[in-house]
């Protein structure tokens, strides 16, 4: 059922021009005067409806009617011909301090909004606390509202309105006025109305918000409408009309094309846009204050079909933007340079690109994984891989059957320091990011006065065949095969394949060392390449914590894998306790030793305690896991001058792997190893048949 319909609906302003008062300049004899009426047609023939649990956004420039026809929805006006329809309870939050009373204090002004949208009063106190919580503002709830600021105004205007319970909630750009926390409040909060089947009608300024929330979109311009279809097609509609009133230059060859506007580049493939509402974009801390390139005062200096030259003077910054973008051989080439009036202390560089959330699966130098799903409860950006690893090429893949091409990107910088992260945006935002820069060092600091050069981004859109061709040429470098069963060595440990089958767990295969009652894992380690030289693959990761450096050798010989592990200590390092493990799949239920054998116990839920099983912690050679539906896996220690204690374990309820340890604990409880390098760990993992 439609809750709003509009049928040819127009409004028409009357203006008066001429003075207004006795005191206007032509004094009393211009009172007299008859002064010239002027209409003005801010909507024009408008048609439309909207359906319950529908959200519509409406978008458009200033004066483009959005407004009036907000009022008009809420009732504040009425239309000059036409007829309305709005069915059910109308929550409006239209323009700051509408329908408060400054008299009235917060509490009062809470009661008499409420009681106006239609909630009695025993149920405005059952929910009182809600509108008082929300607003943050309790403090100040007993004082005239003529006391307030204006974020305080929205505050409690948007907490009577969404706890209203309404049936149509119509918000105009009013938003904008809070603190930033505050507004991520309220957007999570519209999501959480639209997903309990509100109809929200929503206008707004902001693109990402109106993509992310609304079904459909509708763009004013001149009070009449231009647009009607789906919000990215709109959007897009919307961006090139501004664009050729602002001056936005379009770049294109092939099936690629790039249309940069004021800061910002969006990028098309096949005429599907690639990048996501807000775009690609720079970013510059200074000083903890954030500088979006999209603020800036932008010119385009040089035009060609597939080239872009273009300058953006920052407004609260002394630094000018300077890029250069084409299309040459199939990607988009963008180089990135800054030019300082004064020395500066830039804290962070960076480029933010924003891909849409279809985008599924990423690839970081040698490492993969999929993107997490972005949830209502997503208030901050989530960065998915370590900003430790400086990784300069990586890629973006869509789910499959997706008509979006996967994304190859490459940075090309002079600073050693410059590379990409993968980050999730907000909830409302709701689109993946790649963050192509870095943190500036303290010793780089300040930026002088001059221009700098930064880096150069490539973006490739690729074949899935191609980019899953790249994939599998990584993991086979990373890959020993024994037989039916596999080592996949990954960044501070190693997964154990059997066929196609994953059979180590959590942890899988990796080391630990104790420090100062600190055990670090060397998944924590920053990791340098993979060298590959026939069956041997060769490693090394330096410890965040600690001053060592762990350096692995795995080689394969005959049906196992041999690994060593040396310890480089920069400096003397005092270790109490290490040890080499393997975690393994629930479905491993016995264990055995050289000395003795038992039964993996089941989980108990909740408990994340790592609990041995062992009775006999005598040194031995070898621990090995037994299963009716897998092949056994065995640690076998090959290091004679080194005494291990083979030990079977239960990593926590959460991990859910067995674990078999090879672990060293020194004699007198501490092992000093001085600054050079020790073979700590010598051994064969093993994988027998089913």
């Amino acid at each position: 059922m439609s809750l709003i319909e509009l049928h040819n609906v127009s409004k028409v302003f009357r203006l008066r021009r001429g003075p207004g008062t006795l005191l206007a300049k032509g004094g009393v004899a211009s009172w007299f005067r008859r002064r010239a009426v002027e209409r003005v047609t801010a909507l024009h023939d408008i048609s439309f409806m909207v359906e319950s649990g529908e959200s519509l956004g409406i978008i458009g420039s200033n004066g483009s009617g959005k407004s009036t026809l907000l009022k008009i929805l809420a009732g504040v006006t009425i239309p000059t011909s036409g007829h309305v329809v709005v069915r059910g309870r109308v929550a409006s939050l239209l323009e700051l301090g509408a329908g408060f009373h400054p008299l009235l204090t917060g509490r009062e002004n809470i009661f008499l909004n409420a009681r106006i949208l239609g909630l009695r009063r025993d149920r405005v106190e059952q929910v009182f606390e809600q509108f008082v919580e929300f607003s943050g503002i309790s403090e100040f709830i007993d004082h005239p509202v003529y006391t307030y600021s204006s974020g305080m105004y929205v505050r409690l205007g948007f907490a009577v309105a969404v706890y209203a319970d309404p049936d149509v909630f119509l918000v105009d750009e009013v938003l904008s006025v809070g603190d930033e926390e505050f507004q991520r409040k309220c957007r999570v909060r519209i999501g959480e109305l639209r997903e309990q089947g509100k109809t929200i009608v929503f206008v707004s300024h902001d693109l990402g918000i109106v993509n992310s929330l609304c079904d459909r979109v509708i763009l004013l311009s001149k009070g009449a409408v231009m647009a009607r279809r789906t919000p990215q097609e709109t959007i897009d509609f919307y961006l090139r009309q501004i664009g050729r009133e602002k001056g936005i230059h379009t770049i294109g060859a092939g099936a690629l094309e790039g249309i940069f506007t004021h800061g910002r580049l969006s990028l098309f493939h096949d005429q599907r846009e690639t990048s996501a509402v807000p775009g690609f974009q720079m970013q510059i801390m200074s000083m903890g204050q954030s500088h979006e390139s999209a603020a800036g005062d932008w010119e385009v200096i040089e035009r060609g079909p597939a080239r872009c030259v273009a300058r953006g003077r920052l407004p609260r910054l002394p630094v000018t933007h300077h890029w250069d973008i084409r299309v040459e051989n199939g990607r988009v080439v963008w180089n990135f340079a800054i030019e300082c009036e004064q020395d500066l202390p830039l804290q962070l560089i960076q480029a933010n690109l924003f891909l849409p959330a279809i985008y599924k699966f990423w690839i970081y130098g040698e490492l993969s994984g999929t993107f997490p799903d972005i949830l209502p409860g997503d208030l901050n950006w989530t960065i998915l891989v370590s900003p430790d690893y400086v990784c300069r090429e990586t890629s973006a893949l869509p789910v499959e059957d997706s008509p979006l091409r996967p994304l190859v990107f490459t940075v090309k910088s002079e600073r050693a320091y410059m590379g990409f992260r993968w980050a999730n945006s907000e909830y409302i935002t709701g689109a993946r990011v790649l963050l192509a820069g870095a943190r500036i060092p303290d010793t780089e600091l300040p930026i002088r006065r001059g221009r700098h050069e930064l880096m150069t981004l490539e973006i490739e859109p690729a074949s899935p065949e191609r980019v899953r061709a790249q994939v599998q040429s990584r993991m086979e470098a990373r890959t020993l095969r024994c037989g039916p069963w596999s080592l996949q060595l990954e960044r501070g440990y190693a997964r154990l394949f059997h066929q196609d089958l994953e059979i180590s767990a959590a942890t899988h295969l990796y080391t630990s060392v104790e420090v100062g009652n600190l055990w670090n894992d060397s998944h924590s380690y920053n990791w340098g390449p993979v060298v590959r030289a026939g069956d041997r693959i060769e490693v090394s990761g330096e410890s965040r914590r600690f001053p060592f450096r762990q350096h692995w050798q795995l080689e394969i010989q005959g049906q196992a894998v041999a690994f060593q592990v040396w310890l480089e200590a920069l400096e003397t390092v005092e270790v109490q306790e290490y040890h080499t493990s393997v975690g393994l799949r629930a479905e491993y239920d016995r264990w055995e030793t050289d000395l003795e054998s038992g039964d993996f116990s089941p989980f108990k839920p909740d408990d994340e305690t790592w609990r041995h099983f062992n009775r006999n912690y005598a040194p031995g050679k070898y621990i090995k896991a037994l299963s009716s539906s897998l092949p056994s896996v065995s640690l076998r220690s090959t290091l004679d001058a080194t005494a291990f204690r083979m030990t079977a374990t239960n990593a926590g309820c959460s991990q859910g792997a067995r674990v078999l340890q090879a672990v060293h604990i020194p004699e007198g409880g501490l092992l000093s190893i001085r600054q050079g390098r020790r073979l700590i760990f010598s051994g064969l993992i093993e994988v027998g048949t089913l």
